[in-house]
């Protein structure tokens, strides 16, 4: 198994060093464009700190793709054993999930830190403040999704293309939706209907449905890994 984990360590460090950059990047576009200093100036390194969360989930679910694909041939293919490979796999998910999760809490500690401007937006980056272990779940489950992906496109390239594109789309509209009950009173609006106390309760129905998409997938995962026929 650590053999496995330190083949797939050499993948995630330029993953990571991706999504890093892709942080620095954030950051220092909003300084050289004014945003810290001028709540009204809007653009699109704005747009993307206050989209950060679902920036780096969406950065996880495409490098998980890789993780059930190419990386599981290429291991499978050394010599790597399948069970050694999945916990390895585990191992690799989790270390993802911590990395975005501490990067997560930086960039959404920063603004206060550095005394920027507040503004709207700037609360899509608390969207998980009081429940610390939801966001490492969510990436986790994104990561479960993203592996089971690659998996049915090697066995059915049309069927994983839809699956892939879909998931993408749901993250996509999750984000504008996100970015529109941050810039508008939506939520407001939506909890003085008679579907109150469906937005209310929404936040545990997700929170089992990762829980138990989560377990599900990994199960799916281990079962393929096990029967999976090298390439």
């Amino acid at each position: 198994m650590g053999k496995s984990f330190r083949f797939l360590l050499n993948f995630a460090w330029a993953n990571l060093g991706a999504i890093f950059g892709f942080a620095a990047i954030v950051i220092a576009g909003c300084y050289l464009s004014g945003v810290p200093n001028n709540a009204e100036n809007g653009n699109l390194f704005e747009t993307y700190y206050a989209m950060f969360p679902t920036m780096l989930l969406l950065f996880v679910f495409l490098y998980a793709f890789a993780l059930c694909t190419n990386n599981l041939n290429l291991g499978l293919s050394m010599g790597a054993r399948r069970a050694d490979f999945f916990w390895a796999l585990q191992g690799i998910m989790a270390f993802y999930s911590v990395v975005c999760w501490l990067l997560q809490l930086f960039m959404s500690a920063f603004p206060a830190i550095a005394n920027w401007e507040v503004r709207d937006r700037w609360a899509l980056l608390d969207l998980f403040g009081g429940r610390v272990w939801v966001f490492p779940l969510v990436c986790l489950v994104l990561m479960v999704l993203g592996c089971l992906s690659g998996m049915v496109v090697v066995k059915n390239k049309v069927l994983g293309a839809i699956l892939v594109t879909v998931s993408v789309i749901v993250m996509m509209g999750v984000t504008v939706f996100m970015l529109l009950s941050a810039d508008t009173n939506i939520m407001v609006f939506l909890l003085e209907t008679e579907w109150a106390w469906l937005w209310v309760a929404l936040p545990k129905v997700m929170t089992a449905v990762l829980a138990v998409g989560a377990a599900g997938g990994e199960l799916l995962i281990w079962r393929t890994i096990q029967r999976y026929i090298v390439r």
